[in-house]
């Protein structure tokens, strides 16, 4: 019986050259594949070929690549300088002048605050000629409602009324501020502001009986220099009475019994700033105005 070998050698020419000792049993599928026909060649599962590399990724980044940057647009100034601020603003008066240039200030450079001489050299940047009584120019800016005074003293700024000053102009400012002007000329003694008409005694203060002019620990109300002061001395004034908060109407009754009052149109820029520096807030009922923890540190400050 003849025995069969366990090994047999395998050698292949032509383009390929193989040859190496193999299993019987790998031989016997190698001469199978030599001989079988053609067309059953291309079933025989292989290795398959690296494919291409999708190109959805290069879609996805030349798409991003035509997208402008999320913030260049936030980040480009609106004007490029001063003079082009009083330009665009239309300013014609020294007073409208040196709002555009403290709105240029605010909303341009990024200040949030602003003192005289901030503004003296936006002046002279601009080749402006400073107004000659530069303080009572800015004091006509501050009546106008146009600039606000700030905690600190000598700081300023602006009004929420100018925020768009430097995109519409001032053709919707001036119209008020003629009406303004004109009401206080004519207003007894000469005043530069008109006081606020009579109005009843407010509900909360129906039973009060007195106001007095002064709170232990805090300087009387016609020593507080500053407006927005003396409208977070009032509500402190409220409290001690017994109101914890105070409405508009309210508060321009109790500063006008107080000697000097706040009218109404003054009310919410000013409380704009107390609320901006944690001095006070506003009820979510009623919106009235309440003083803070910390606005009572500050007016015991004073």
């Amino acid at each position: 019986m003849t025995e069969i070998p366990e090994n047999v050698h395998l050698a292949l020419t032509g383009r390929i050259t193989f040859e190496q000792n193999i299993s019987v049993a790998q031989g016997a599928q190698v001469i199978a594949m030599v001989q079988a026909p053609a067309g059953l060649l291309g079933a025989i599962p292989g290795p398959e070929p690296p494919g291409l590399r999708p190109e959805l990724p290069l879609r996805m980044e030349e798409s991003v690549r035509e997208l402008p940057p999320p913030d260049e647009s936030a980040r480009q100034p609106l004007l490029e300088s001063p003079r082009q601020a009083l330009d665009a603003s239309g300013a014609k008066t020294k007073p409208e002048k040196i709002a555009a240039l403290a709105a240029y200030l605010t909303l341009v450079e990024g200040h949030e605050t602003f003192r005289h001489q901030d503004l003296r050299r936006l002046f002279e940047r601009a080749r402006e000629g400073i107004p000659t009584h530069f303080s009572r120019e800015f004091d006509k800016a501050v009546r106008a409602g146009w600039i606000h005074e700030g905690t600190t003293k000598g700081a300023y700024y602006l009004s929420d009324a100018l925020r768009n000053l430097l995109e519409d102009g001032f053709a919707g400012h001036r119209g008020k501020q003629t009406r303004t002007s004109s009401a206080s000329t004519t207003s007894a003694r000469g005043n530069a502001r008109r006081k606020p008409r009579a109005i009843p005694v407010p509900d909360d203060f129906a039973e009060t009986d007195h106001i007095p002019m002064s709170i232990d620990g805090l300087v009387p109300y016609q020593q507080v220099r500053l407006k927005r002061d003396r409208l977070l001395w009032a509500i402190k004034l409220a409290k001690e009475l017994g109101v914890p908060a105070l409405k508009t109407a309210d508060v321009t009754w109790l500063t006008d019994k107080l000697g000097d009052a706040i009218i109404s149109r003054d009310i919410t820029a000013h409380f704009k700033g107390l609320h901006r520096d944690g001095l006070a807030n506003r009820s979510l009922i009623d919106n009235a105005m309440r003083i803070t923890e910390k606005g009572e540190e500050y007016l015991s400050s004073l």
